[in-house]
């Protein structure tokens, strides 16, 4: 409804951020530290949580036939078992992808000296992303009506993902579910966070009994890199193997 947009478009916490466009135009990745994942701590902590909700990780496991390590992997990457979920608010974020395809309005923050070969790439990524995040804005202001949500107080990362699963709100909107039977779904709980994810890899294909291949393939869904699927698959085998408690864990 209009009274809605104009209301959220005229909340002083709006802002337009025009400084992340850099970093999604440089990002890869291929090349992001995804090895970081697999050093020690981080998976006594992924092995300390397999423990700790051992109960709920299960029953998901169960429901949804999407292994109990993964989706803990999963979880260790996209937000480091609910750590670092991101700090922009992700309304921002869109609009401020949605309006990046005015080349006037961005091109003082992007990299100086562009050739003009670099430019007419530069301006086709912009308009790709800018399409995509006008309809990822729409259905966001979509939920805050179905949902009674605050549009402009989900914080999450500059790609516009929040909550522990890092949901774009296309995502929230087909994939989220209540996990826990509250009535509501909350990604920064972690029964539906982790109901949520489950619900996502069973949806793109994750079923008992896949190959290796088979289980990257639907990773790449949920994020289209390899070094991305081939460390939570890491992780996973990992805590498969590796059941006792380390000493060390936090």
């Amino acid at each position: 409804p209009a009274e809605l947009v104009e209301r959220v478009f005229t909340d002083p916490r709006v802002r337009f951020l025009p400084q992340i466009m850099p970093r999604k135009l440089t990002w890869d990745e291929t090349k992001l530290p995804y090895q970081q994942f697999l050093k020690p701590q981080r998976l006594a902590r992924a092995r300390a949580f397999l423990r700790d909700y051992a109960p709920l990780l299960r029953e998901i496991e169960s429901t949804y036939g999407v292994d109990k390590e993964v989706l803990v992997g999963l979880l260790l990457v996209e937000s480091d078992l609910g750590r670092h979920r991101g700090r922009y608010r992700i309304f921002n974020v869109l609009a401020s992808m949605a309006v990046s395809a005015d080349w006037q309005r961005v091109k003082s923050y992007l990299p100086p000296g562009l050739s003009p070969e670099e430019e007419a790439r530069f301006r086709k990524i912009m308009a790709r992303r800018s399409r995509w995040a006008y309809r990822e804005l729409r259905v966001l202001l979509e939920l805050s009506r179905k949902y009674g949500m605050d549009p402009l107080a989900l914080k999450g990362s500059i790609f516009g993902a929040f909550g522990y699963p890092q949901f774009v709100p296309s995502s929230f909107r087909k994939y989220a579910v209540d996990g826990n039977g509250d009535g509501r779904i909350d990604l920064y709980t972690l029964t539906d966070a982790l109901a949520s994810a489950a619900n996502y890899l069973r949806a793109h294909g994750w079923r008992p009994g896949l190959s290796r291949e088979e289980k990257k393939r639907v990773l790449m869904t949920y994020n289209h890199s390899e070094p991305y699927a081939e460390t939570i698959l890491k992780i996973a085998e990992y805590l498969r193997a590796s059941p006792r408690r380390d000493s060390n864990t936090p």
